[in-house]
Formats: structure tokens, C-alpha cells, sequence
């Protein structure tokens, strides 16, 4: 379980600099050339929420390499990496820029989760 949570990071990981990528040039390809169009695609709210999901995976590549997370957490965190693979698909697409809020209150949710998971593995099941 843990090795396929690693591969599925270290994926989403991966596809992170394609998704960049694909949003730069449709956004060259698609724009009006007088300033910057690729900009226009990808702007401070994008770049936030990118920020914000480059986080997040380091965050869940530390709690893996802890090596303690319990069957229920281990499961919270394949959901929060296939929720995360949706959001990188979406982004991508023609309408990313229109899920920008949506995709940021997804991310932070997640981020939340995260703070939750990593204070239990700190401190234990509760009893």
C-alpha cells in the first residue's frame, strides 16, 4: 500500500510541471499576442493553487516516509491524491481558470486534512 501511495505521488508530482505547461502554451495559442496571454491563463489565483498542491505533496511525501499511518489514513491519503490528479486534469483543460476558487477551497480542505492526519500520527490514536 505504502509503495503505491509513493508511485502515485511521485506521478502527480510528475505531471505537475506538464500541467504548467499545457496551461502556458494555450494560453500563448489562444490569446490576443498583444500582452502576455500565457498570463492571462495562468494567473496569481493558478499560481497560488499550484503552490498550494506542490505543498501539500511534500507534505504527504514526509507523513509517507513516517512509516506509522493507519489503515483509515492510508486511504484518506489515495482519496486526497486522486482528488488532487482530478484537480491537475481540470487545470488543465479549457475551463481551469473558472475552477480557480473551487479548486482552491478543494485544496485547502486537503490541507486541513493533512494538519488533522499529522496530528494524530503525532500523538497517536485517541483513546
Amino acid at each position: 500500500m505504502k509503495r503505491k501511495m509513493m508511485i502515485i505521488a511521485a506521478a502527480a508530482w510528475l505531471a505537475l510541471p506538464g500541467v504548467l505547461g499545457a496551461q502556458m502554451r494555450g494560453g500563448m495559442h489562444g490569446g490576443s499576442g498583444m500582452m502576455g496571454s500565457g498570463q492571462h491563463m495562468m494567473g496569481q489565483g493558478m499560481m497560488g493553487n499550484m503552490g498550494m498542491m506542490s505543498n501539500i505533496m511534500g507534505e504527504m511525501h514526509q507523513m509517507m516516509g513516517w512509516g506509522n499511518m493507519t489503515p483509515a489514513q492510508q486511504k484518506q491519503m489515495l482519496q486526497m491524491m486522486n482528488q488532487m490528479g482530478g484537480i491537475m486534469q481540470q487545470m488543465g483543460g479549457l475551463q481551469g481558470a473558472q475552477m480557480q476558487q473551487q479548486h482552491k477551497q478543494q485544496l485547502q480542505q486537503m490541507q486541513k486534512q493533512l494538519h488533522q492526519m499529522k496530528t494524530q500520527m503525532h500523538h497517536g490514536p485517541k483513546k
